[in-house]
């Protein structure tokens, strides 16, 4: 957590981060469009059964359903 006000872009999608938060399921610091789409894969493993993966240590796989 040292580097987390350091970090000057989002580890996952290198944008520059104006704000930032820490993924919900790694370590890493993101932006908020990024953990836009962890709420979106939060919501998704919910409503699927597989409970919230907080802390799972990877970003799970769903595919986007139009």
């Amino acid at each position: 957590m040292d580097d987390f006000f350091k970090k000057e872009k989002c580890d996952r999608c290198g944008k520059k981060l104006d704000t930032r938060t820490q993924s919900w399921f790694t370590e890493e610091v993101i932006c908020m469009d990024c953990s836009d789409v962890e709420k979106d894969i939060k919501h998704r493993a919910v409503n699927s059964g597989l409970g919230d993966l907080e802390g799972c240590g990877y970003v799970p796989e769903f595919k986007k359903v139009d």
